[in-house]
């Protein structure tokens, strides 16, 4: 049997694919963190986040990956050594069960310049334990809104109608530099 030139190229293409992945696997990569490890004793560590459970930690992650990589201002993270450096994170759980919902803040000025950047620049995400950001919020998404996070707006019980607006005064008839009869009457009994 004959082999067609189609399968030969193939083959080789096959062969060079597997064997470049399996030296490249060998190759030892450059390590992010160059400086030694110091561990923290009792009287240096300084807690940044309460324990927690393990899927909070993981919907915060996700939902700061989410944020940068739909971020559509180009210069946003400009002097943060990482996008992570100018962000904050609060994790809550909300209405729906299984789910957390994940606060991204602005905290540029870790980065030089102004603390925040973009006017209403916050993002809230609701995202699973696993990591899969699910939603991401409408206010964040663009429509503006004057209530905090943490803010819910009233019923609709609460709201009535609006207070009457007080009547205007009757404007004066009389021009400012005219003098009439009954004032000039009120002038000469002073």
């Amino acid at each position: 049997m004959r082999q067609q030139p189609g399968n030969t190229v193939m083959a080789k293409a096959f062969t060079l694919l597997v064997l470049t992945t399996m030296v490249g696997s060998c190759i030892p990569r450059a390590r992010a963190w160059k400086e030694p490890v110091q561990w923290p004793n009792d009287y240096s560590d300084k807690n940044v986040v309460p324990f927690m459970e393990a899927g909070a930690a993981l919907a915060a992650a996700a939902a700061v990956r989410e944020m940068v990589r739909t971020n559509p201002f180009p210069r946003l993270f400009e002097g943060c050594s990482s996008p992570e450096q100018g962000l904050d994170v609060a994790v809550y759980r909300g209405p729906t069960a299984g789910l957390f919902y994940v606060l991204v803040d602005q905290r540029f000025d870790r980065c030089g310049g102004p603390r925040v950047r973009v006017l209403d620049g916050w993002y809230e995400y609701a995202v699973t334990p696993q990591g899969e950001v699910i939603a991401e919020s409408p206010a964040s998404a663009g429509e503006e809104t004057s209530l905090p996070p943490d803010a819910h707006p009233p019923a609709p019980s609460d709201v009535g109608p609006p207070p009457p607006t007080p009547p205007n005064p009757p404007a004066p008839s009389v021009d400012a530099g005219t003098v009439t009869s009954a004032s000039a009457a009120e002038d000469s009994t002073l």
